[in-house]
Protein backbone atom coordinates (compact mmCIF):
# COMPACT_ATOMS: atom_id res chain seq x y z
CA UNK A 1 0.00 0.00 0.00
CA UNK A 2 1.06 3.35 -0.73
CA UNK A 3 3.09 5.27 2.53
CA UNK A 4 3.79 1.73 3.63
CA UNK A 5 7.46 3.25 4.18
CA UNK A 6 8.80 4.46 7.83
CA UNK A 7 7.39 8.39 7.32
CA UNK A 8 7.67 8.87 10.82
CA UNK A 9 11.06 9.09 10.18
CA UNK A 10 12.52 11.22 7.52
CA UNK A 11 15.06 14.00 7.10
CA UNK A 12 14.56 16.90 5.23
CA UNK A 13 16.93 16.82 1.69
CA UNK A 14 16.47 20.39 0.80
CA UNK A 15 14.26 23.46 0.93
CA UNK A 16 10.25 24.05 0.28
CA UNK A 17 9.32 24.57 -3.33
CA UNK A 18 6.39 26.47 -4.16
CA UNK A 19 4.63 24.53 -7.15
CA UNK A 20 1.83 27.26 -7.05
CA UNK A 21 0.85 29.25 -10.41
CA UNK A 22 1.34 32.64 -9.64
CA UNK A 23 -2.05 34.44 -9.66
CA UNK A 24 -1.10 37.60 -12.04
CA UNK A 25 -3.87 39.60 -14.96
CA UNK A 26 -3.49 37.53 -18.12
CA UNK A 27 -3.56 34.22 -16.29
CA UNK A 28 -4.93 31.20 -18.53
CA UNK A 29 -8.98 30.12 -17.66
CA UNK A 30 -10.62 27.52 -18.84
CA UNK A 31 -12.43 28.78 -22.44
CA UNK A 32 -15.68 30.96 -21.25
CA UNK A 33 -14.56 31.08 -17.49
CA UNK A 34 -14.88 34.49 -15.54
CA UNK A 35 -10.76 35.48 -15.68
CA UNK A 36 -8.90 36.52 -12.77
CA UNK A 37 -8.47 40.73 -11.65
CA UNK A 38 -6.51 42.28 -9.09
CA UNK A 39 -8.14 45.51 -8.79
CA UNK A 40 -6.33 48.20 -6.13
CA UNK A 41 -6.86 51.55 -5.13
CA UNK A 42 -5.07 54.28 -2.85
CA UNK A 43 -7.26 55.78 -0.30
CA UNK A 44 -6.49 57.62 2.65
CA UNK A 45 -2.90 56.49 2.54
CA UNK A 46 -3.76 52.82 2.26
CA UNK A 47 -3.91 50.14 -0.74
CA UNK A 48 -7.60 48.60 -1.03
CA UNK A 49 -7.46 45.28 -3.25
CA UNK A 50 -10.19 43.63 -4.55
CA UNK A 51 -10.52 40.43 -6.96
CA UNK A 52 -12.73 38.34 -9.12
CA UNK A 53 -12.15 35.28 -10.34
CA UNK A 54 -13.20 31.39 -11.08
CA UNK A 55 -12.69 29.61 -8.12
CA UNK A 56 -10.76 27.51 -10.72
CA UNK A 57 -7.96 29.84 -11.48
CA UNK A 58 -4.25 28.40 -11.45
CA UNK A 59 -3.50 26.01 -9.25
CA UNK A 60 -6.58 24.44 -7.29
CA UNK A 61 -8.24 22.38 -5.57
CA UNK A 62 -11.45 20.26 -7.21
CA UNK A 63 -14.13 19.20 -4.74
CA UNK A 64 -16.96 16.72 -5.69
CA UNK A 65 -19.52 19.13 -5.31
CA UNK A 66 -18.32 20.44 -8.78
CA UNK A 67 -19.64 17.38 -10.08
CA UNK A 68 -23.41 18.63 -9.21
CA UNK A 69 -23.88 15.30 -7.74
CA UNK A 70 -24.10 16.35 -4.36
CA UNK A 71 -20.43 15.66 -3.39
CA UNK A 72 -19.22 17.59 -0.68
CA UNK A 73 -17.92 21.01 -1.29
CA UNK A 74 -14.39 22.02 -0.85
CA UNK A 75 -13.97 23.19 2.95
CA UNK A 76 -15.13 19.74 3.66
CA UNK A 77 -11.94 17.97 2.24
CA UNK A 78 -10.19 16.47 5.03
CA UNK A 79 -6.91 18.64 5.54
CA UNK A 80 -5.44 15.70 6.68
CA UNK A 81 -5.68 14.42 2.81
CA UNK A 82 -4.04 17.74 1.85
CA UNK A 83 -0.94 17.43 4.16
CA UNK A 84 1.55 14.89 4.30
CA UNK A 85 4.39 12.53 2.10
CA UNK A 86 3.92 13.13 -1.75
CA UNK A 87 5.43 11.48 -4.79
CA UNK A 88 5.99 13.74 -8.06
CA UNK A 89 6.34 11.51 -10.64
CA UNK A 90 7.51 12.37 -14.33
CA UNK A 91 5.65 10.78 -17.58
CA UNK A 92 6.56 11.85 -20.84
CA UNK A 93 3.82 9.82 -22.75
CA UNK A 94 1.83 11.97 -25.55
CA UNK A 95 -1.92 11.59 -26.25
CA UNK A 96 -4.90 13.27 -24.35
CA UNK A 97 -4.47 10.74 -21.25
CA UNK A 98 -1.62 9.34 -19.02
CA UNK A 99 -2.02 5.63 -18.88
CA UNK A 100 -0.42 3.48 -16.52
CA UNK A 101 1.13 1.54 -19.37
CA UNK A 102 3.99 4.94 -19.28
CA UNK A 103 4.79 3.92 -16.07
CA UNK A 104 8.25 1.75 -15.46
CA UNK A 105 7.37 -1.83 -15.63
CA UNK A 106 6.24 -2.90 -11.53
CA UNK A 107 5.94 0.82 -10.36
CA UNK A 108 4.02 1.26 -7.41
CA UNK A 109 3.00 4.84 -5.79
CA UNK A 110 5.55 5.43 -2.91
CA UNK A 111 3.56 7.96 -1.13
CA UNK A 112 -0.21 8.17 -0.66
CA UNK A 113 -0.13 11.44 -2.95
CA UNK A 114 0.56 11.06 -6.35
CA UNK A 115 1.59 14.27 -8.43
CA UNK A 116 2.29 14.09 -12.10
CA UNK A 117 4.35 16.08 -14.21
CA UNK A 118 3.13 16.22 -17.70
CA UNK A 119 5.08 19.19 -18.97
CA UNK A 120 2.06 19.80 -21.05
CA UNK A 121 1.34 22.98 -19.84
CA UNK A 122 4.20 25.12 -18.99
CA UNK A 123 4.63 28.45 -16.76
CA UNK A 124 4.55 30.26 -20.30
CA UNK A 125 1.13 28.85 -21.98
CA UNK A 126 -1.34 31.94 -22.37
CA UNK A 127 -4.39 29.86 -23.26
CA UNK A 128 -5.86 26.98 -22.14
CA UNK A 129 -6.59 24.44 -25.44
CA UNK A 130 -6.73 20.76 -26.34
CA UNK A 131 -2.99 20.12 -26.12
CA UNK A 132 -2.48 19.49 -22.14
CA UNK A 133 -3.21 15.90 -21.05
CA UNK A 134 -5.80 14.67 -18.45
CA UNK A 135 -5.90 11.02 -16.51
CA UNK A 136 -7.09 7.86 -17.45
CA UNK A 137 -9.82 6.90 -15.50
CA UNK A 138 -8.82 3.42 -15.55
CA UNK A 139 -4.92 4.81 -13.64
CA UNK A 140 -7.18 6.36 -11.23
CA UNK A 141 -8.31 3.32 -10.29
CA UNK A 142 -4.99 2.20 -10.21
CA UNK A 143 -4.10 4.69 -7.50
CA UNK A 144 -6.84 3.72 -5.50
CA UNK A 145 -6.14 0.15 -5.25
CA UNK A 146 -3.06 1.60 -4.24
CA UNK A 147 -3.77 3.38 -1.17
CA UNK A 148 -3.41 6.49 -2.95
CA UNK A 149 -5.92 9.46 -1.46
CA UNK A 150 -4.85 12.44 -3.52
CA UNK A 151 -4.18 13.01 -7.29
CA UNK A 152 -2.01 15.83 -8.14
CA UNK A 153 -1.23 17.41 -12.25
CA UNK A 154 0.50 20.15 -14.05
CA UNK A 155 -2.31 20.83 -16.62
CA UNK A 156 -5.56 22.70 -16.12
CA UNK A 157 -7.68 19.51 -15.76
CA UNK A 158 -7.50 15.90 -14.77
CA UNK A 159 -10.10 15.53 -18.24
CA UNK A 160 -9.21 17.04 -21.89
CA UNK A 161 -10.30 19.81 -22.46
CA UNK A 162 -12.83 18.13 -25.27
CA UNK A 163 -14.14 15.66 -22.98
CA UNK A 164 -17.68 15.42 -22.22
CA UNK A 165 -18.06 13.26 -19.80
CA UNK A 166 -15.48 13.83 -17.41
CA UNK A 167 -14.51 10.31 -17.03
CA UNK A 168 -11.08 10.93 -14.62
CA UNK A 169 -13.07 13.29 -12.59
CA UNK A 170 -15.98 10.50 -11.57
CA UNK A 171 -13.17 8.02 -11.20
CA UNK A 172 -11.63 10.31 -8.81
CA UNK A 173 -14.69 11.44 -6.59
CA UNK A 174 -16.05 7.60 -6.67
CA UNK A 175 -12.90 6.17 -5.42
CA UNK A 176 -12.98 8.88 -2.52
CA UNK A 177 -9.67 10.63 -3.79
CA UNK A 178 -8.89 14.61 -3.81
CA UNK A 179 -7.40 16.13 -6.40
CA UNK A 180 -5.51 19.19 -7.35
CA UNK A 181 -5.39 20.48 -11.18
CA UNK A 182 -2.79 23.04 -12.22
CA UNK A 183 0.64 22.28 -10.33
CA UNK A 184 3.81 23.80 -11.67
CA UNK A 185 6.07 21.07 -11.28
CA UNK A 186 8.96 22.09 -13.03
CA UNK A 187 11.19 23.08 -9.89
CA UNK A 188 10.19 20.19 -8.56
CA UNK A 189 12.54 17.06 -9.57
CA UNK A 190 10.85 13.26 -9.38
CA UNK A 191 11.38 11.85 -5.71
CA UNK A 192 9.51 12.08 -2.22
CA UNK A 193 8.45 15.17 -0.94
CA UNK A 194 6.44 16.77 2.70
CA UNK A 195 3.30 18.54 0.64
CA UNK A 196 1.24 21.26 1.93
CA UNK A 197 -2.01 21.95 -0.16
CA UNK A 198 -4.05 24.99 1.63
CA UNK A 199 -7.05 25.75 -0.22
CA UNK A 200 -9.11 28.96 0.14
CA UNK A 201 -11.75 27.86 2.73
CA UNK A 202 -14.45 28.84 0.17
CA UNK A 203 -17.49 27.69 2.40
CA UNK A 204 -20.02 25.39 0.27
CA UNK A 205 -17.79 26.08 -3.39
CA UNK A 206 -17.10 23.60 -5.98
CA UNK A 207 -13.31 24.55 -5.73
CA UNK A 208 -11.34 26.87 -4.75
CA UNK A 209 -7.18 28.36 -5.39
CA UNK A 210 -4.52 26.46 -3.35
CA UNK A 211 -0.55 27.42 -2.15
CA UNK A 212 0.84 24.35 -2.61
CA UNK A 213 4.21 23.84 -1.49
CA UNK A 214 6.84 21.19 -1.51
CA UNK A 215 10.15 19.85 0.57
CA UNK A 216 12.29 16.90 -0.55
CA UNK A 217 12.14 13.85 2.30
CA UNK A 218 14.55 10.96 2.70
CA UNK A 219 12.80 8.19 4.56
CA UNK A 220 15.51 6.67 6.52
CA UNK A 221 14.01 3.25 5.98
CA UNK A 222 14.86 3.33 2.05
CA UNK A 223 18.03 3.11 0.89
Amino acid sequence: MAGSVGWEDTAWAGPWIDVSRPLVAGIPVWPGDVPFELRQRHEEGVVIGSLSSTCHVGTHLDAPFHLGGGGVPVDAIPLERLIGPAEVVVVSGRGPRVRRRELPEGWRPRAPRILFATGSFPASSRIIDGSFRGLDAGLVRFLAGCGVSLVGLDTPSVDPLASKTLEAHHALAGSGMAWIEGLLLEGAPPGLYHMVALPLPLVGSDGAPARVILRPIRPRSLP
